[in-house]
Order: C-alpha cells, then sequence, then structure tokens
C-alpha cells in the first residue's frame, strides 16, 4: 500500500511540473539592452529594469540603425537603444508592463517600441507630460499604420 501512495505521490507532482506555464514567470529573462557608447539615459532605462527583476546586459554598439534595420524596425519607431529579449526587439524607454505582457503573451509580432525620448519615461528626467503609447512592430514590412500594443 505505501508503494501504491509514493507512486501516486510521483505521478501528481510529475503532472504539476508538466502543467506549470513558465511564460508566466518572466520578471528574470534576459535582456540585452543595446546603447549608443555615449547616452546616459540608457543606462537608467537599464537600471529600471533591473530594480524591475530582469536581468540586463548594456552592450555599446556605435551602429543601432544598422541593427535596428536587421532587426525590422522602422525608422518611424525607432528609439534611444535596441533591447534584444527572448526573440522580441523592444524599442526605446518602454515601461516594465507592456514588456512583462509581450513575454508573457508572445503575440506573432517582431517587438514593442516606444518611440523617440519621451520626457518622464523610464530612465528619463523630466515629468511625464502625456500617456506613453507603445506600438507594436508588425512582421510585415511596410504595414499600414503602427498599432497600438499598450498606453501606459
Amino acid at each position: 500500500m505505501r508503494r501504491r501512495e509514493m507512486l501516486k505521490l510521483s505521478v501528481a507532482i510529475l503532472a504539476a511540473g508538466l502543467s506549470y506555464d513558465s511564460a508566466s514567470v518572466r520578471a528574470d529573462d534576459a535582456l540585452v539592452l543595446h546603447k549608443d557608447p555615449a547616452c546616459g539615459c540608457c543606462t537608467g532605462h537599464a537600471d529600471y529594469l533591473r530594480a524591475h527583476g530582469f536581468a540586463v546586459t548594456v552592450v555599446e554598439t556605435p551602429d543601432l540603425d544598422s541593427l535596428r534595420r536587421q532587426h525590422g524596425v522602422p525608422e518611424a519607431l525607432a528609439g534611444c537603444h535596441t533591447i534584444l529579449a527572448d526573440g522580441y526587439v523592444i524599442e526605446g524607454h518602454v515601461p516594465v508592463e507592456p514588456i512583462r505582457r509581450l513575454l508573457s503573451e508572445r503575440p506573432d509580432i517582431v517587438g514593442i517600441a516606444l518611440a523617440g525620448m519621451p520626457m518622464g519615461s523610464p530612465g528619463m528626467g523630466g515629468e511625464k507630460t502625456a500617456p506613453f503609447v507603445i506600438y507594436r512592430i508588425e512582421r510585415e514590412a511596410g504595414a499600414d499604420a503602427p498599432k497600438v500594443f499598450a498606453i501606459e
């Protein structure tokens, strides 16, 4: 009888482990942040992401435009720096919640972008003066107007 109980317990533990959704726990994802060597606000965004549980490696990349082209980021959505994360591109000073949502939901897109360098965004100084609009970076080149992924 004891052996049967141990077998049931082992099967239950194995089943629980197989059904665990590792995509829902994304705070320890490795992010690689590519930035211009002269930029300081990018380091601020990296610090912000680390404070929210992400492992961030900063790579000084003098030619960000080539990296963006290589990864399908339209010029209109270019931000201050480019993050590569688990098969996605995260462009600019995107807040942590849209990043977590992207990595959790895993949509069929290139990534997300907060274009430009909006004041008050994570890593940037100043006060937030308007909601941050985070756009989808679609896989189809030349897609219509960018679609909104999140508003923060």
